[in-house]
């Protein structure tokens, strides 16, 4: 667990400084002193080991000591696409997806969606809870969180990237370990719908538009649980299979 996040402006050479928020945790909160040797990381997919040589009211000067590059990441880069719940749902998804290793994070508008985009703060907060996840997670590079968008426009621009796109439905949908075996593994993006899942419609336009249809089972599982569950078995499955190199048949 590194504990502490950096500005990667804040890090030169052998050097690196944490300022104001994370000097503070770490001097006053975590109690570290100086020569003791902590973890670092800076959200752009850099792992710092250092050693504390100097700390003041307003910040911490380290020397840094070993460094690894994406430490802690997935070789497969998942984005979820999820629908936007109401309450504090979506920010605990949030919160589990960049545990999880979800690399972005799209808040899709729903159909059968009841909550709209709201202020900037929204993102701003998501933002703040994704940084809390990252410290603690043991990854070492931040989600992206897009601006909230259509699932179509989602669907069509990622098709167009060459990027596998899952959409998860409740029942009816391909098993998801013979999607991924046969599909592209480094780059994935996963969909999932609101309570009730996505319209007939929205279906239909993203399987027109390339998407392939998947379903995790006969359980009935709230939005938010589902993006959870499903991001971790995508990853897990997608993940096999790079390490393997299996391409099974369909």
């Amino acid at each position: 667990m590194a504990g502490f996040l950096v500005d990667p402006a804040d890090v030169q050479d052998d050097t690196l400084v944490l300022r104001r928020e994370e000097a503070h945790h770490l001097a006053r909160v975590r109690r570290h002193r100086q020569g003791e040797v902590v973890e670092v990381v800076d959200g752009a997919g850099n792992w710092y080991q250092v050693r504390i040589e100097h700390l003041d009211r307003d910040q911490v000067r380290a020397q840094i000591l070993d460094r690894q590059q994406d430490r802690g990441e997935s070789p497969v880069r998942l984005t979820l696409a999820a629908a936007l719940v109401k309450g504090q749902r979506f920010d605990f998804l949030v919160e589990k997806a960049t545990e999880l290793g979800v690399a972005e994070l799209v808040p899709l508008l729903t159909e059968r969606g009841v909550v709209r985009p709201g202020s900037e703060h929204k993102t701003a907060r998501w933002e703040h809870l994704a940084r809390a996840a990252l410290k603690q997670c043991g990854r070492s590079r931040l989600p992206l969180i897009l601006a909230p968008a259509v699932l179509g426009e989602v669907v069509r621009s990622r098709v167009e990237e060459g990027q596998q796109v899952l959409l998860a439905v409740p029942t009816g949908g391909e098993e998801l370990r013979r999607c991924l075996a046969v599909g592209q593994a480094e780059r994935l993006i996963l969909a999932v719908g609101p309570e009730g899942g996505f319209s007939p419609g929205e279906v239909a336009v993203a399987r027109r538009l390339g998407a392939q249809i998947v379903s995790w089972g006969n359980r009935v599982l709230r939005s938010e649980t589902a993006g959870m569950v499903l991001a971790a078995l995508v990853l897990h499955e997608a993940e096999h299979t790079l390490g393997k190199g299996e391409q099974l048949e369909p």
